[in-house]
């Protein structure tokens, strides 16, 4: 399997609350988790991924929750966008916790290596998934789509 994203929304308390699910992988590792966001992070993140990078050691945050338990967050999710050396490649980086207690648990940490075109278009469909008409977008380092429905789940 090669690297992708792939993102959900389910109609909740639009457009002040998006439900959002976030599968990704790197082709050998992956997790899943779902968040609820305002339509101003997707706006955001967006923006932020279509300019990136500015410049060599460029970095991207942008976290939803928190692992600290003492904080009782829902889940934690961590997209981290940055250049991986000094020629301007570029990988993202997902922190997911389910922030649930044993057998129910969760965690998983791992990159996607990109381009810096790549992470561009990426910001392009965070920015049009924003505007609330598609259902799902997946994404990888050479393709980019947006869709009205719900997509079958790819197996290998």
């Amino acid at each position: 399997m090669k690297p992708l994203l792939i993102v959900r929304r389910y109609p909740y308390e639009e457009p002040y609350l998006l439900h959002l699910e976030f599968a990704a992988s790197n082709g050998s590792f992956g997790g899943s988790t779902d968040v609820y966001w305002n339509i101003e992070d997707l706006k955001e993140i967006g923006k932020a991924l279509q300019n990136f990078p500015s410049k060599i050691g460029d970095e991207y945050r942008d976290e939803y929750g928190s692992e600290n338990p003492e904080k009782r967050c829902y889940r934690y999710f961590l997209i981290r966008v940055y250049t991986t050396d000094s020629v301007g490649h570029c990988a993202i980086q997902f922190i997911i916790n389910r922030n649930a207690d044993e057998p129910n648990e969760g965690t998983c940490r791992f990159s996607i290596r990109a381009e810096a075109a790549a992470i561009n278009r990426l910001g392009v469909l965070f920015e049009k998934f924003g505007e609330l008409q598609h259902l799902e977008f997946r994404w990888s380092s050479d393709e980019a789509e947006l869709f009205l429905d719900y997509q079958p789940p790819i197996c290998d």
